[in-house]
């Protein structure tokens, strides 16, 4: 399996290292249950992917500038803008509240000592111990350790394969081809689904070679991941908003011309394999 491209495909513009460390998780842990197959590590990228904001993001923001937002995001913790007011553009602040006290979290400042990092964004002590023990490094005692590429796989890797919901296991879920109940493992909810299933769908897609063929007239998050593509190549589609248009098609024919390709002004799979590698 091409797992850089696949990273690629999931995450134009992606980091060199975040992909050349899933390639390296590849060969340094052979056997892997959540590289076993396609699907598997599809699901495995594309929830990375998403969390991390396309591997560009390895730890936390917890930078909020106003209460609104804070009361969105945890509303449990904030039920008024008087009582979020006070952790504004205090991120060690907002992670002691927020993560204090639960998690494992029992030091003062635990919090934000361990806050969320890597890939999957573990959070908590207690998750850190654990997962730590797992892929053989002291996260406890060096919880900044999760925020290196390879670690962040393994831990990625490991979370995947042994967190449960309804039954089955993340990879479990996988197999079924089930983007939502492995973003409930993942997430606790559904947030970002739509951006999870089209970064998984990519993934996949460079996986295994299959694919529908994107046209002239397509609308989607298949077509805004193909755009971002030509974008980030220096093919520039016009505006970055899932509609293949009339611009889109030519920045396409332009790629498809100067990779060799047959200029139909179509992606279909030839296509998108040499598009997604080269995007990042």
């Amino acid at each position: 399996m091409n797992l850089k491209a696949a990273a690629r495909a999931a995450a134009p513009g992606a980091p060199s290292r975040a992909t050349e460390a899933l390639a390296l998780l590849d060969t340094a842990t052979p056997g892997n249950p959540a590289l076993a197959t396609p699907q598997r590590a599809a699901h495995l990228i594309g929830q990375c992917a998403h969390e991390s904001m396309g591997f560009t993001r390895a730890v936390e923001s917890l930078y909020f500038t106003t209460p609104e937002r804070l009361m969105a995001v945890w509303p449990r913790r904030f039920a008024s803008v008087a009582a979020a007011r006070g952790f504004t553009r205090d991120p060690e602040r907002l992670a002691n509240q927020v993560y204090g006290g639960r998690l494992g979290n029992t030091r003062p400042g635990d919090g934000y000592r361990y806050r969320g990092r890597g890939y999957l964004q573990l959070t908590g002590r207690a998750n850190y111990r654990r997962f730590g023990a797992r892929i053989g490094i002291d996260l406890e005692a060096s919880p900044e350790r999760a925020t290196e590429p390879e670690t962040a796989w393994l831990i990625a890797a490991s979370y995947l394969a042994t967190r449960s919901r309804s039954g089955r296991t993340a990879l479990e879920w996988a197999d079924a081809d089930n983007v939502e109940m492995v973003t409930r493992i993942v997430n606790g909810g559904r947030h970002g689904l739509a951006d999870r299933r089209h970064r998984t769908a990519a993934a996949l897609s460079a996986l295994t070679g299959k694919g529908r063929t994107l046209r002239r007239g397509d609308e989607g998050p298949e077509v805004l991941l193909l755009q971002r593509a030509l974008a980030a190549r220096g093919f520039p589609p016009g505006a970055l908003d899932g509609d293949f248009g009339p611009r889109t098609e030519a920045a396409l024919i332009a790629f498809q011309r100067q990779a060799g390709l047959p200029p139909g002004g179509r992606a279909g799979p030839p296509t998108l394999a040499a598009l997604m590698p080269l995007a990042a």
